[in-house]
């Protein structure tokens, strides 16, 4: 808000000391400056009554006497006084008003104080017409073509500066203007004078401000569009960047007309004209867009009136581009009246936005008074009712600068709820990680859980792990409900992180058991189930001086192809894994109770590790369990056990594989031998104690006739 009333603070404060030296006004077409401290007072506008002279390109000549006696051409009682910068239409002469169409001179004299010798400028603006400034009888300056018909006149819109070195006391200007083209006629427009070195200065101060406007309309344009491009929620910065843009040539080609010093035969003059009035209409249309979309929430009910507003505009601005501008320029009164209910419409919506406490509307209410004051300011000038400097780009700028500050206000409330929103939705993914893992959403490619749809789903490889603890039932039932939650809570969180520290994660909590999925290598899983042993062995010592039972745990791993993904319905959907392999991870997980191992693996995994030499192993069994109709070696793992029961079984293994192989070729008798060796070194080896049992029974009874050394397990 500072920014704006320091900008304004500038520009009137420019304004106020230009207009400290306007003190001289022409008296009956002659202006006395004799007495003027041109170091001090610096330059002013020409105002005040100047010959005029209807219809007539006078000259030099034609105000002196003849040497014969003869009275000069133009004689006193010929000549009207006319008020200068003003229009020419309506000027009463020989009792009738003459039309904006036409041609005619004006006339002026200047006295110096005698003796002055400096370098001095005049500083012509744009007066839309065509002219020619004599000066003492020299043609000095000539802007378009000068003609007393429509076909002989060229108009021209470039400002023009003269610069001269006083040499007499006096010196006469004569003005000879036409002017066919535009509803109006006459030297409407500033005509400065001064030193030349305080005129250069004007025109670089106005420059240098003007350019500053210019590249912050660029900006702030800029900023607009890539508000719109990153965010299309709304199209309000899109309609507020073409407004910029709008300003931005508005801006170029009136003022100083910059555009026409650097390109002066680029467009002709109506060309410019042209341009000028549509981007007048095009500026109200998306200001007017931008301020609908602003509030439309709240500003439906007056919405077709704006809509009006801009096809009127719209339709102006088509009817400026195909017609010329002594036809449209008659109707400027028309797109006034446009500019005025603009003005209306926003300026009584503001005002029922502030008694509902719309946020921003007092400061928006402020600009728009302001751009509106200017706009009529500008409004009355143009129609030369006064003659003021033109306002129009200092209120759009006021106006853009509101505008950035509201921007700005509503960025550091939006950054400062995002932040908060930002923070909350970080503890709610936090919260849901709980339950959907965020490796879950890393295979399935999501970001959130909010990017997750009913159906998403990803095949790959991967290792499944099953664990379950031994006889928990009947350990359950020594247990109240809730000492049986904190038990298996205790027992997970000693589980889960040794699964999410060798790369995977539990993908489902089954009561006491766990199915978790090792997505880089079945190593990591290997690892982890070696790991959970000795966790577990660790956990178990400390249960025994406790008093309480050891726990068993006994863990299955199959490594294939699954498919992860969610399923449900669009209410309530679940992540799940889809797939053979997980049934089969399942069935040796549940060999383990029959075999007494704490863990097998299925051979896919043993032939998926890296160095399967890394790991104790032995050959166990050629299994068919439920829902499989072919066979799979399953291999027992012997690390995790402690170092002292490890060693038992790695002294005995040879001997149990001779054993099994004895008992896979049906010798059932020589393989009882070999078991029985390896319990009495180790009575702990529970998979030698199973072989051994079974071997005795075939032993006995004898082997079924189609028996092949498969076990068929048809338990789920």
């Amino acid at each position: 808000m500072r920014l704006s009333f320091l900008f304004l603070s500038l520009v009137f404060l420019v304004h106020c000391n230009e207009a400290k030296s306007e003190l001289p006004l022409l008296i009956q077409g002659s202006l006395d400056v004799s007495e003027r401290d041109w170091e001090q007072d610096g330059s002013f506008s020409l105002k005040g009554d100047a010959e005029f002279y209807w219809k007539k390109f006078v000259s030099h000549s034609d105000f002196i006497p003849s040497g014969k006696g003869k009275p000069a051409a133009i004689e006193e009682k010929d000549i009207i006084y006319k008020y200068i910068p003003a229009v020419w239409n309506g000027t009463e002469i020989n009792g009738e008003k003459i039309p904006g169409h036409g041609y005619g001179s004006y006339r002026l004299k200047i006295k110096f104080s005698p003796g002055l010798k400096k370098k001095m400028a005049f500083r012509i603006s744009d007066q839309a017409h065509a002219y020619r400034l004599f000066v003492d009888g020299v043609l000095v300056v000539e802007s378009g073509t000068v003609g007393e018909s429509f076909e002989t006149m060229r108009p021209d819109a470039r400002p023009r500066i003269y610069s001269f070195e006083t040499q007499n006391a006096e010196m006469e200007l004569i003005f000879h203007v036409s002017n066919f083209h535009h509803r109006v006629g006459g030297l409407r427009y500033d005509i400065r004078l001064g030193t030349e070195e305080k005129i250069l200065f004007e025109i670089q101060k106005s420059f240098l401000i003007e350019a500053f406007l210019y590249g912050g309309f660029f900006i702030i344009s800029l900023y607009h569009f890539a508000i719109y491009f990153f965010r299309r929620k709304s199209p309000a910065p899109l309609y507020f960047g073409i407004f910029c843009i709008a300003v931005l040539f508005y801006s170029i080609i009136t003022g100083e007309r910059l555009f026409y010093y650097y390109f002066p035969e680029s467009i002709g003059w109506e060309n410019r004209y042209r341009l000028e009035f549509i981007l007048i209409c095009m500026i109200s249309v998306f200001f007017l867009s931008f301020f609908t979309e602003l509030y439309k929430d709240v500003n439906t009910k007056y919405l077709p009136i704006a809509q009006s507003i801009n096809v009127l505009n719209c339709g102006f601005a088509f009817f400026t581009l195909f017609s010329e501008p002594v036809v449209f320029t008659e109707y400027l009164v028309f797109m006034d009246v446009l500019r005025i209910a603009t003005g209306i419409y926003i300026i009584s919506n503001l005002v029922y936005f502030i008694s509902q406490k719309r946020e921003g509307s007092v400061l928006f209410l402020l600009g728009i008074l302001f751009i509106f004051a200017c706009a009529i300011n500008d409004m009355l000038t143009g129609r030369s009712v006064i003659n003021t400097p033109r306002l129009a780009k200092y209120g759009l700028t006021v106006m853009i600068l509101l505008q950035a500050i509201m921007i700005a206000k509503v960025f550091t409330r939006d950054f400062l709820m995002a932040e908060r929103l930002s923070l909350n939705l970080s503890k709610t993914n936090r919260a849901y990680s709980r339950f959907v893992p965020r490796e879950f959403l890393n295979l399935l490619e999501k970001k959130t859980i909010l990017d997750i749809n009913l159906g998403d789903h990803v095949q790959r490889e991967m290792t499944i792990l099953f664990s379950d603890i031994r006889s928990f039932t009947s350990l359950s039932e020594k247990m109240s409900p809730s000492e049986n939650f904190h038990f298996l809570n205790s027992y997970l969180n000693k589980i889960a992180p040794v699964i999410e520290t060798n790369k995977g994660f539990i993908d489902k909590y089954l009561g006491d058991a766990i199915m978790g999925l090792f997505p880089e290598h079945a190593d990591n899983a290997l690892e982890a189930s070696i790991s959970i042993q000795r966790e577990i062995y660790s956990y178990n010592r400390s249960r025994e001086q406790s008093g309480k039972s050891p726990l068993k745990v006994g863990i299955g791993l199959h490594t294939g192809n699954l498919i992860l993904g969610t399923i449900g319905h669009v209410e309530r959907m679940e992540g799940t894994v889809i797939s053979d392999s997980v049934n089969l991870a399942s069935r040796i997980e549940g060999l383990t109770k029959y075999y007494g191992s704490n863990i097998l693996i299925s051979e896919d995994t043993f032939h998926a590790l890296k160095d399967p030499k890394k790991y104790n192993v032995r050959l166990l069994d050629n299994v068919m369990v439920h829902g499989k109709e072919t066979s799979t070696f399953v291999i027992e793992v012997l690390d995790g056990y402690p170092e002292e029961l490890q060693n038992r079984f790695l002294e005995n293994r040879k001997d149990f594989e001779i054993g099994h192989l004895l008992y896979k070729e049906k010798a059932f008798h020589a393989s009882i031998e070999f078991f029985k060796k390896v319990i009495e070194s180790n009575p702990y080896d529970s998979a030698c104690a199973f072989y051994l049992k079974r071997a005795e029974f075939y032993d006995k009874f004898g082997a079924p006739p189609e028996w092949d050394g498969i076990e068929v397990f048809n338990d789920k």
